[in-house]
């Protein structure tokens, strides 16, 4: 799936939907016109050779625009240039300067990931398992702390004669990924109550026999991500706890098998959410599948 052109943006890498037209990372806004045949990058002098070297695009250098004071007055002569008088924006695109071109373009808004992100090439699919080899290296790394730690009074882990906290763990993970060429700042490592709550990071002390929810999202220096959750438990689990694991176990098992029928996700989706329910957790779910097995999918 294609996304329409002419496509604008006025953004930096922080913008995966720039950074994937422009395979540049830019920590300043730039000027990037998709067009049919050809992808312009409009670099200032400071990024200019670098774009020359890094970026997918035929750079132009923007110091050719001097005449033009504001930004808005650029990108209407580059679009002028250029044979543009109808263009597409994505939603993060500036309110200010879709205001400034509508007075002399049509400006339309392209809602959701621009189509050619949806389909993953060979490489962009090596970097996300590298980003991956990050979060398998991080839970590798909690389980054989868990394995270490004792339990202490009043059920709390002891590791290293101190206290486990969930913000230690958190703290190993981020040092782990950075080893592994990732960085992973939102780390989550929730234990019991806390792991109930959607995004909380989670804080204090971990316990014994009770679940630990983690969920790891690095992004790898090839600015993919990766994202894996797994929950541990350090002690005896409760009959409620082992039914649950069971449960997931069951329908994790039959949704691997669907996607080997190359069925949409939203189905495996649609699917997961049926069984839980089916089998007595019918009102668990906050985003999608997203709690169980990860994110909303795509229809």
């Amino acid at each position: 799936m294609t996304s329409p052109t002419p496509m604008l943006y006025y953004s930096n890498s922080s913008d995966p939907n720039f950074l994937h037209a422009s395979k540049f990372s830019a920590p300043d806004n730039m000027i990037c016109l998709v067009l049919k045949d050809k992808t312009l990058l409009y670099a200032s002098d400071l990024e200019f050779g670098r774009a020359k070297q890094q970026s997918s695009c035929t750079v132009v250098s923007l110091s050719d625009y001097d005449e033009q004071k504001t930004i808005g007055d650029k990108i209407a002569k580059i679009l002028s240039e250029n044979g543009v008088t109808a263009l597409y924006v994505t939603e993060s695109f500036s309110c200010k300067l879709f205001e400034e071109l509508s007075k002399s373009v049509q400006v339309k808004v392209f809602e959701g990931q621009i189509g050619e992100r949806r389909a993953k090439t060979a490489s962009e699919i090596e970097n996300i398992k590298l980003a991956n080899n990050a979060s398998v290296a991080s839970y590798k790394m909690i389980q054989q702390i868990l394995r270490e730690s004792t339990i202490g009074q009043n059920n709390v882990l002891m590791y290293k004669n101190s206290v486990l906290t969930c913000e230690y763990l958190q703290q190993q993970v981020e040092i782990t990924c950075i080893l592994n060429n990732a960085n992973s700042l939102e780390t989550i490592v929730a234990c019991g109550i806390h792991g109930t709550d959607p995004h909380c990071h989670g804080y204090g002390p971990v316990y014994a026999h009770q679940l630990i929810v983690c969920d790891i999202y690095p992004r790898h220096k090839s600015n993919y991500f990766g994202d894996m959750t797994r929950t541990f438990l350090k002690g005896t689990p409760t009959e409620a706890q082992t039914k649950l694991y069971e449960t997931v176990l069951q329908v994790h098992d039959e949704c691997i098998d669907m996607s080997a029928l190359n069925v949409s996700y939203k189905s495996i989706a649609d699917h997961c959410m049926k069984k839980l329910a089916e089998l007595g957790y019918e009102k668990k779910f906050v985003n999608g599948t997203y709690v169980g097995m990860m994110r909303s999918p795509f229809a």
